[in-house]
């Protein structure tokens, strides 16, 4: 029996978007391989609490052409890169009331983190939401889905999880894991396995 649902940030309950540092690079006309080494490198190191956005990013916006302050420029980012896909959401709304839990799952900083779950109200809406920056771990790592397994104290075959792109670890922790690939087959998925 399904007890709980893990569902992915961006690309599943957050609308893909191209990503940040291409837009960024597109919109300020500014090299892309200028950007990419941060986002490689030093962002990575954020995603798993290692290291803190702003103090890694402040050395770089004036050679990347932002003006305004490191605030402002996360604020800039988080607000045309993360958008609630509602669909989704609405269909993990019936998936709770019918009794199974949902929690997000997603690569995150901690500064991008609490904006979804502040900003887009997120912890509200979730029964928890776990971040690789509060874990240590990233998606593509074991580690990630055994601390999620050892909190929620559930069997990993009571476990469902999607996510456009990393499924390889949570499958190799016995969790049921699928690719999100469209709404209409998440829908039709959910249907079929929590009964919605």
């Amino acid at each position: 029996m399904i007890k709980a649902l893990l569902i992915d940030g961006d690309g599943a309950t957050l609308k893909k978007t191209k990503y940040f540092s291409d837009v960024y690079a597109e919109e300020y006309n500014i090299p892309e391989e200028k950007l990419r080494p941060f986002f490689k490198d030093k962002f990575r190191l954020c995603q798993k609490g290692k290291a803190d956005l702003k103090e890694e990013l402040t050395p770089h916006l004036k050679s990347w052409g932002w003006k305004g302050s490191v605030d402002e420029f996360l604020d800039y980012w988080f607000h045309t890169q993360t958008i609630p896909n509602q669909q989704v959401l609405d269909v993990l709304k019936e998936i709770r009331d019918k009794g199974v839990k949902c929690y997000l799952v997603t690569d995150q900083e901690k500064y991008r983190a609490k904006y979804i779950s502040e900003e887009l109200h997120f912890k509200d809406f979730f029964d928890d939401c776990f971040y690789s920056c509060d874990l240590g771990f990233g998606k593509s790592q074991k580690e990630f889905f055994e601390i999620i397994i050892k909190r929620l104290s559930l069997k990993p075959q009571e476990i469902i999880y999607w996510d456009d792109e990393d499924i390889e670890m949570a499958k190799e922790v016995g969790i049921n894991a699928s690719v999100y690939t469209s709404f209409e087959n998440f829908k039709e998925e959910a249907n079929l396995l929590v009964n919605i």
